[in-house]
Parts: structure tokens; C-alpha cells; sequence
């Protein structure tokens, strides 16, 4: 019903701009994209098109930001980050390009699967996770570095920062070993650490992770590379562990509380993991 109700404001809200949207003989298809905060949708053209690719992904907002994804998403594919392109824009709507690979969250979790730690997995699997994590340390050192905020003190390294940011939030090609970044509707300045907290975070929350079972030592292992791949592309900005930790407990919180989760963390325990090779 929700899908029909979509086609229907689709045609009626875009068919000016859009004509190939004028849909009497069903020449697109729908499909539900998962997304908590505004309606996502995947759109299918089933015969030639004129302004737009055969597959596109439709972005329908509930929230006040489409202006801040559009205006983000304009100004990094000026800089070549591997984000989707804007295909369209005009309030709610915001349709983008389709990009082709799998989600980076299930690529990684599928893997580790009832796996303790990184070495017992096969090499070639080992090489293909790590080397998504440090494909993701790269994407963020640009947007990161690309978009630095001169701070008179140099008290922090302010940059842009993605916002509200989950692995699920990437795609990944491993054969060409591309990450592409999406969702810039939270995208913010602010200290740069606060990106990769919510990286470490996501990987610890997502199953198998935290949640599941004691804080499972692959992931501590993937968080020790992420951190070192980053920090090593980016000697120049400073690493604080303190603001790092408060803003790694802080956003488990998040997790916990949008989960309904009643769970007291052991803060010492895998924080005292996660720091012991850094």
C-alpha cells in the first residue's frame, strides 16, 4: 500500500520534470529500501529512458534535511569521493544514482560469523575483510582531509563530518575495491574523531558484535586496523583517546537505547582491548 502511495506522488509530483514518470502500462517498478528516518526506494525502468539511468534510487525525505544532503553530496562529488551522483533534486524528492556493489555491514558481519578472532579465518577471507577496513579508513581520510576547518587554536582537527555514520552506510565493489559513501543528510562540522567513533561503534553493534555475546575479538581486531589505517594515512591530525572513548560509550548508548536495550557496558574491559595495540 505504502508503494503505491509513492508511485502515485511520484507521478503526480515529478511527471513536469520527469515525463518518462508518466506511467500507464507499468514501465517502472518499486522496491523498499530500508531506512529509519525518511522513505527510500529503489526505482525500475523497464524501456528506455531520457533523463534518467534505468535504475535509480529515490530518496523521499521526512526530515529538514534535504537541503544538507544535497549541498554535502554537491560539494564532494566536486572532489571525487566515491559517493553517488544527484540525478535530481527538488524538495522532498532527491533521486541518485544506483550504485553497484554489496552493503560494506553484511560483507564484513557474514564473514565473521561464529569466528572468535581474524586468524582463525582463511587467508584470502582475512585479506578480503581487511582490506574493505582499510578501504574504508582511505574514503574517510579523504572526506576528512579534503574538508578540514582552520581552528585558531589547533585545540582539535575540525573537519566535515559525515554524521550518524554506519557501516551499512557503504557500499563495496571488492573487485574493484571502491567504497562509495552514502546518506549526508546529518553530515556536520566537528571534530574529526567524532566520525570514527561512530565507525568503531557500528562494527562492535552489528551482529555478531556486542550485543550478541562478550565484545568479540575479531571486531576489536577490525577496529585496531581501522584506526591504524587512518592515523597512518593522516599522521598531521592528533589522536585523543579520551574524547575517542566518551564518544565510543556515548553512541553504544544510542545503540542501546534505540534498540530498547537495558545493558550496563563494561567500559574498562574492551576499552582496555581496543587500546592495548594502539
Amino acid at each position: 500500500m505504502e508503494l503505491l502511495k509513492t508511485r502515485k506522488d511520484l507521478i503526480i509530483d515529478l511527471q513536469d520534470d520527469l515525463p518518462e514518470l508518466v506511467d500507464k502500462f507499468n514501465h517502472f517498478i518499486l522496491f523498499p529500501i530500508e531506512s529509519k528516518k525518511n522513505s527510500v526506494v529503489g526505482l525500475s525502468f523497464n524501456r528506455d529512458t531520457e533523463h534518467l539511468p534505468k535504475e535509480v534510487i529515490v530518496k523521499i525525505f521526512r526530515t529538514n534535511n534535504a537541503d544538507n544532503e544535497y549541498s554535502t553530496l554537491t560539494r564532494l562529488k566536486k572532489q571525487n569521493l566515491f559517493i553517488p551522483s544527484v540525478l535530481y533534486y527538488k524538495k522532498p524528492y532527491l533521486i541518485l544514482e544506483k550504485i553497484k556493489g554489496v552493503n560494506l555491514c553484511d560483507f564484513i558481519n557474514e564473514k565473521l560469523v561464529d569466528v572468535a578472532e581474524l586468524e582463525s579465518l582463511n587467508p584470502e577471507t582475512k585479506k578480503e575483510i581487511s582490506t574493505s577496513i582499510e578501504k574504508l579508513a582511505d574514503w574517510f581520510n579523504q572526506l576528512h582531509t579534503n574538508n578540514t576547518i582552520e581552528n585558531e587554536d589547533h585545540s582539535e582537527t575540525i573537519v566535515l563530518n559525515k554524521g550518524d555514520t554506519q557501516i551499512r552506510d557503504f557500499i563495496y565493489n571488492p573487485l574493484k575495491n571502491e567504497i562509495y559513501g552514502l546518506d549526508f543528510e546529518d553530515s556536520y562540522e566537528g571534530n574529526h574523531i567524532d566520525d570514527i567513533a561512530w565507525v568503531c561503534c557500528s562494527l562492535l553493534d552489528t551482529n555478531p558484535g556486542i550485543f550478541e555475546k562478550s565484545v568479540p575479538k575479531a571486531k576489536i581486531e577490525l577496529i585496531n586496523l581501522f584506526l591504524k589505517s587512518y592515523y597512518r594515512n593522516n599522521p598531521s591530525i592528533h589522536f585523543d583517546f579520551k574524547y575517542f572513548t566518551e564518544k565510543l560509550i556515548e553512541n553504544l548508548n544510542i545503540v542501546m537505547s534505540r534498540r530498547g536495550l537495558r545493558l550496563k557496558i563494561n567500559k574498562e574491559n574492551f576499552i582496555k582491548e581496543i587500546s592495548k595495540d594502539m
